[in-house]
């Protein structure tokens, strides 16, 4: 008996902190970030490129993923790890949701590689450029930008693979670039 006294005189102490109001402040609002935001890259020239990396892959489920830019800048060297006059390529990348179920974009992943050994570009942050978070709700779409160092040299040949979740294959663009 003892030990049961004890053991629910324990559990009840829980509720007396929740009853004083003392769970401490609540989690700041998040506020999203503006698309421009999101994607701007100061100083950014566009960048064509053949079809195959305009393309936009749809699943059957309806979830499109699309390149919606590219663009490249030299790096001023403003933070830390930066290269004074290296050249970036920044990939703006379009999820749109079109099933009946948000689309959880937490565990995006992205990858540039280039020229004929597909050789895999670094990828760097430039001008505080956002990855894919949360969730897009059924019917909406959100984009976010990817810097990688990837030289002019690799241009004719540049493959991007984005990958979003486990059931979802990997979509997979390919083609040129040029300026």
């Amino acid at each position: 008996m003892l030990a049961l006294a004890l053991a629910l005189t324990g559990c009840g102490g829980g509720d007396k902190k929740k009853a004083d109001g003392k769970t401490g402040p609540p989690p700041p609002a998040s506020t999203p970030q503006p698309e421009s935001e999101a994607t701007a890259a100061p100083g950014a020239t566009s960048l064509k490129s053949s079809g195959g990396l305009r393309k936009p892959v749809t699943y059957g489920d309806k979830i499109s993923v699309s390149v919606a830019g590219i663009r490249y800048v030299r790096d001023k060297a403003k933070g830390p790890g930066e290269i004074t006059g290296q050249q970036l390529t920044i990939f703006t990348l379009r999820f749109s949701n079109g099933s009946g179920a948000p689309l959880d974009l937490n565990k995006v992943r992205v990858v540039a590689r280039y020229g004929p050994k597909k050789t895999q570009a670094s990828p760097t942050s430039y001008a505080n450029l956002n990855d894919f978070y949360g969730t897009v709700a059924a019917g909406g779409s959100k984009a976010a930008s990817y810097a990688f160092v990837l030289p002019p040299a690799g241009y004719k040949n540049v493959v991007l693979g984005v990958s979003f979740d486990d059931k979802h294959k990997t979509a997979v663009f390919a083609g040129s670039l040029r300026h």
